[in-house]
């Protein structure tokens, strides 16, 4: 009998993994805040946050919530920051960037 879950637990060992890194790097310099992906009730709370303290605009919460939201997803001060196609070295790389 094959696993069923075998992609959802690499994604989220991946995840784990980056969240660690950024820890590790940033300590008490970051808040990092895991939200569950089907938790929109959440997230859409944090997304306003960030659009009241200026950080990012109505239209870009409309965005994250619709077609960005998902397990794995990546936000710094509202912006997404990991497509697909982006490892964890160059998710790590962009914070640095975003930090400095």
């Amino acid at each position: 009998m094959n696993d069923q879950f075998a992609d959802d637990r690499k994604a989220m060992e991946d995840i784990g993994i980056l969240y660690q890194q950024i820890v590790k790097e940033y300590g008490d310099q970051m808040d990092l805040i895991y939200a569950d992906p089907r938790n929109l009730i959440s997230i859409a709370a944090y997304m306003l946050g960030q659009v009241q303290h200026g950080k990012i605009g109505l239209l870009e919460v409309v965005k994250n919530l619709f077609w960005r939201a998902r397990r794995g997803a990546v936000f710094l001060n509202g912006r997404w920051l990991n497509d697909r196609t982006r490892t964890n070295e160059e998710i790590l790389t962009l914070i640095q960037q975003e930090m400095n």
